[in-house]
């Protein structure tokens, strides 16, 4: 019988670091930097005007994790990294990390306090101008993909009912991907990937 270790514990509790290096690398624009083409540590310091020192903390972490690529002293983005982080066409997903990072880690840090007093932390409402802008903006690009695959007709009654669109202050930019499926005809389910991409939006923060 193999020895019990406490790796599965220490794992999940080191998870949050790899979440922060993350965060900090697609806010300083390290991807983008990446965008068209290789480049190394010191012409990734000059892109981003972050510290040579520094940034090759953040580019190391991305290339354990794995979306960076690292070889002959040259870094280049890893195929998610470069589809999905890079600033290109297509599904962005900056947003939904720059929500993740300035509004749901900061509720999550309260987690505890939350459990104890066996109530929720309600946020709508409580946005200032810069955060409305990022939970509207990762909402509507975590939503997209979803809204994109719906073969379902628009529903106002998903918008209004479901994502509680009618009494939040979000700007409501989730209308819009959703507005994406209103040429489908086929009948409205709520399948487990819409419902779920409901709470994130409806639930963003405890």
């Amino acid at each position: 019988m193999s020895a019990i270790t406490p790796e599965p514990i220490l794992n999940i509790a080191t998870g949050f670091m790899a979440a922060k290096q993350l965060f900090a690398a697609s806010e300083i624009g390290l991807f983008e930097a990446l965008a068209d083409g290789p480049a190394s540590l010191e012409e990734l310091s000059g892109k981003t005007a972050v510290p040579a020192r520094t940034i090759g903390i953040v580019v190391a972490a991305m290339v354990s994790l794995g979306l960076i690529d690292h070889k002959d002293s040259l870094y280049r983005n890893g195929e998610p990294a470069a589809t999905f982080l890079a600033g290109k066409p297509g599904h962005d997903v900056r947003p939904v990390l720059r929500f993740f990072n300035s509004i749901s880690y900061p509720v999550w840090e309260r987690f505890a306090d939350a459990v104890r007093g066996g109530e929720g932390q309600a946020q709508f409402g409580k946005f200032d101008r810069e955060q409305q802008q990022i939970f509207s903006a990762g909402v509507e690009a975590f939503t997209a993909p979803v809204a994109a695959s719906l073969a379902v007709a628009y529903s106002r009654y998903l918008v209004n009912t479901i994502l509680g669109c009618g009494n939040c202050q979000c700007s409501c930019r989730t209308q819009r991907p959703l507005a994406a499926a209103s040429g489908r005809r086929s009948a409205l389910t709520r399948s487990t990937v819409d419902v779920n991409a409901v709470r994130f939006g409806r639930e963003a923060a405890w």
